[in-house]
């Protein structure tokens, strides 16, 4: 691959983030937040109240430390707490010795509060099951092994002392438990009556009388549901409380926890699969209709939405990425992947470094042990290291990953004890290479987009000019691994080991500021939008990726609407992409809570067929400062337009 299209598909990446006005953090700082509340792989999410703050647990699987355990005190600004489990030595495969536990590990936990302490409840597919408990959210957590394994279940603690776990995979059963949670009897189905395989997920609650199972009906395009009883035991009730894709085409929002605030508000905290950036927790209002939990609002989920009324608004609060390493430990935010062989790496035998040591032999870079992940965050996230290459041995390779089925890394590999080559690596291919010489220090940088699904890879000698090097690496989100995209820091040998590395930092940038707040001059994605009404959201082939969408069933009166545009000091242009097979229509644009006069009118042409896609340009009255836009749809049929983008310009 030549140096002018590695430069290009660099270059191209960089401004697909430009163009994206949305953030890590969800609080709009106005009183709203935007969803996802934390755009990154949080899955499974289980979240309880004690006294004015939340607590929620999130599924890591076969990283560790892992089982973390979040704090808030409003639901939107989240802080880590703890990792519940430092290690798990539940076997040779989580040390990578002979198997892996690529798509096993510890998952669907479940959390409670009872008589003054913590407990969590999780399974793994291969071991069984296990319950920590803890007096603080801070830990201590002490992992005790039970006798019987419950697969995705819901821990409850009965008003009459009673203890019980819901579990099972499209038939759930029920066992009551003692207070180790070991079993006191034998299951008993209460519920088989499903509307299609993969009921799980569940979690249970009393309210008003009636026992309550939350649960999913999981994958991809999941929806989420409840069953209702007066008896624990059943006969249940089933209703789909929620069927929405949210902005995301054909990916739903299910699967999690149901929860009311003190001031009696109730609210549901449920994950969306955002491809390869892996499973993000939203944050819905619940509605209680007929005796149901409905979550969202009159059955869409909501993007953005008013915060939960706590009384006293909480700041901002964004989750730590950036490390200098110069802490006697590692932050909340790093996971081995895999237990990590501790006696080869430290933060102690160079003061403000990492010290990586060779731990394994291998030449993948999913089987190398003491390999460091964090997880990136949407939309957008670039994470730079310092690693000093002095100390390498020959057959090395040391660098920054993207890692996930496939994966890709930029690294540096020992030729000779003096001579260095930096390298691209994709899904197990050296793509492209660079001599390096005898250079010590060298600068490594990996760019994501959560939008696009895309990584690619630069290196720097002095942390200010970056070069390309590589080619794309299309993120997926793998069942063989079943966690999102992580950023990976590693050194593994070839030959033998024996060498080390020195990271001096790694840090990450991210998209600041509030969620929702677009520039007027960018290109707004019409499914970004913060509200709509009638229509959805649907690939769109306007891309050669296959991750374009636009917004489509615009039926006569359907509409998207946008909080913040800021028009900063006006423009006079404006550009539509859309596609129309029928031509006729038009698309409205209206300002802050002027609905009845549009701010400027657009004719919808005729451009060939529904997935054929062309730029309109018009021209409006510039207009100063920050705005609400709200786009409305007019004209025959179920389907005036597919809108894909639109973008103000000065001209």
């Amino acid at each position: 691959m030549n140096m002018k299209r590695r430069f290009l598909g660099g270059l191209l990446l960089c401004f697909v983030f430009v163009f994206y006005a949305t953030a890590q953090q969800s609080d709009n700082g106005n009183g709203t937040y935007t969803n996802p509340i934390l755009w990154s792989d949080f899955p499974d999410n289980d979240v309880i109240r004690v006294g004015d703050t939340y607590y929620m647990v999130t599924t890591t699987m076969y990283i560790f430390p892992g089982v973390p355990v979040m704090k808030s005190k409003d639901l939107v600004n989240w802080e880590y707490c703890a990792n519940a489990i430092r290690r798990f030595d539940q076997g040779p495969a989580y040390d990578m010795q002979g198997k892996t536990r690529y798509g096993h590990g510890q998952w669907a936990s479940s959390i409670r509060y009872h008589n003054g302490q913590f407990h969590i409840l999780f399974v793994t597919l291969d071991e069984g099951g296990y319950h920590l408990t803890a007096d603080r959210p801070e830990g201590p957590w002490t992992l005790h092994k039970l006798p019987k394994a419950y697969y995705d279940a819901g821990l409850f603690y009965d008003d009459d002392g009673r203890i019980y776990i819901v579990h099972g995979y499209s038939k759930l059963s029920l066992t009551e438990v003692d207070e180790n949670l070991a079993p006191l009897g034998r299951d008993s189905v209460i519920f088989d009556k499903v509307q299609r395989k993969g009921l799980e997920g569940s979690h249970v609650y009393k309210i008003n009388g009636y026992y309550y199972i939350y649960a999913t009906y999981g994958g991809g395009d999941g929806y989420q549901v409840a069953l209702r009883s007066k008896n624990i035991y059943g006969p249940y009730e089933e209703k789909v409380v929620l069927r929405d894709d949210m902005n995301l085409a054909g990916k739903g929002v299910h699967q999690g926890a149901l929860l009311e605030t003190p001031t009696g508000e109730w609210w549901s905290v449920i994950f969306q699969d955002r491809d390869g950036i892996g499973r993000c927790p939203t944050l819905q209002p619940v509605h209680w209709v007929d005796g149901w939990p409905i979550p969202g609002d009159n059955g869409r989920a909501v993007v953005t939405y008013k915060k939960p009324g706590t009384g006293d608004p909480q700041p901002v609060k964004l989750l730590p990425t950036s490390d200098e390493f110069d802490s006697s430990g590692l932050g909340l935010q790093w996971g081995w992947n895999h237990n990590p062989d501790d006696g080869r790496w430290s933060l102690t035998e160079r003061k403000g470094f990492l010290r990586l040591r060779t731990a394994s032999v291998t030449g993948d870079l999913t089987r190398a042990r003491n390999t460091l992940t964090q997880r990136p965050f949407g939309p957008y996230s670039t994470g730079t290291m310092a690693m000093d290459l002095d100390h390498m041995h020959p057959g090395d390779i040391a660098g920054l990953g993207i890692i996930q089925l496939p994966y890709a890394y930029i690294g540096a590999v020992a030729v000779d004890e003096n001579t260095r080559a930096l390298i691209m690596v994709n899904n197990g291919k050296t793509v492209d290479s660079v001599s390096f010489g005898s250079g010590r220090k060298v600068y490594f940088r990996a760019l994501v987009s959560a939008i696009r699904d895309e990584a690619c890879f630069f290196y720097s000698l002095d942390n200010k000019k970056f070069q390309p090097l590589g080619d794309t690496l299309h993120m997926k989100f793998d069942l063989r691994m079943f966690t999102g995209n992580k950023f990976a820091l590693f050194n593994f040998a070839t030959v033998d080991t024996g060498g080390f590395v020195d990271i001096d930092w790694f840090r990450m940038e991210i998209r600041r500021g509030p969620p929702n707040l677009f520039k007027a001059n960018a290109r707004i994605e019409a499914e970004m939008y913060d509200h709509i009404d009638i229509a959805h959201v649907a690939s769109c082939r306007d891309s050669t990726d296959g991750k374009g969408q636009a917004v489509t069933q615009t039926a006569d009166g359907a509409w998207i609407r946008y909080d913040r545009v800021d028009f900063e000091k006006g423009y006079a242009g404006l550009l539509v992409r859309l596609a129309s097979a029928t031509g006729g229509g038009r698309i409205e644009l209206f300002l802050d809570e002027e609905l009845q006069h549009p701010y400027a009118t657009l004719s919808i042409p005729f451009t060939g067929s529904w997935n054929k896609y062309g730029t309109v340009k018009i021209p409006v009255k510039p207009v100063k400062g920050i705005h609400t836009l709200t786009v409305k749809f007019a004209g025959a049929g179920e389907q005036v337009v597919n809108l894909n983008w639109l973008s103000f310009t000065r001209s």
